[in-house]
């Protein structure tokens, strides 16, 4: 099944002094490098890979992959860069993924796809934990960009809500640490101890 791939670095970095988190390094290498990895780890990879990325446009283009900027104003929040993914994504089924999670399980992409599968009406499904919901790695059928457009025209921008709102299927994975965000410089100091 082909598929395209959206990584999330468009943020602000408002944890991390204003840090663009994408090139934040960690074990040698920055985070949007752990993320491609990631994504070429998955079964199978996607056929193409995108960038929602806000600054440092050009450094983000070096990476060989298409970039995208929001299309709203104003740092919108991460809905703003998945709607710019999906304007770019006509056919394919669109996972999601933060640029902040180097930990990402390789069968993320399976397991989220399997759930489309087996419901065949679903629209989207999205990964859970025992530490509650991962919404930013997801699933999504091109045709809830019209949903997205809509949501965000209302202001709003709590993404698990708008899941929720498009019955997006919850997909329970058994390991929370693979889901780690590193959204503060206390999460990057913790796992370098730790050694991860």
């Amino acid at each position: 099944m082909s598929y395209d791939a959206l990584i999330l670095a468009g943020g602000k970095g408002s944890r991390l002094d204003g840090r663009d988190k994408g090139w934040i390094m960690h074990n040698g290498l920055p985070l949007i490098e752990h993320a491609l990895a990631r994504l070429a780890a998955q079964t199978p990879a996607p056929s193409r890979i995108l960038i929602s990325a806000n600054r440092n446009i050009d450094a983000y283009k070096q990476t060989g992959h298409v970039v995208v900027t929001d299309e709203r104003l104003h740092f919108a929040g991460p809905l703003a860069g998945v709607e710019a993914g999906l304007m770019r994504c006509k056919k394919n089924n669109l996972l999601v993924i933060p640029c902040d999670t180097p930990l990402l399980p390789t069968h993320l992409y399976e397991h989220l796809e399997q759930a489309l599968v087996e419901d065949d009406a679903a629209v989207a499904a999205y990964a859970v934990t025992n530490d509650g919901p991962q919404p930013l790695c997801c699933l999504l059928k091109p045709s809830v960009a019209g949903s997205l457009a809509k949501y965000l025209d209302a202001q709003k921008a709590a993404v698990i809500k708008w899941l929720e709102k498009i019955s997006a299927k919850a997909v329970h994975f058994d390991d929370s640490t693979s889901f780690s965000n590193f959204n503060s410089m206390e999460m990057f100091q913790s796992l370098a101890n730790k050694g991860a």
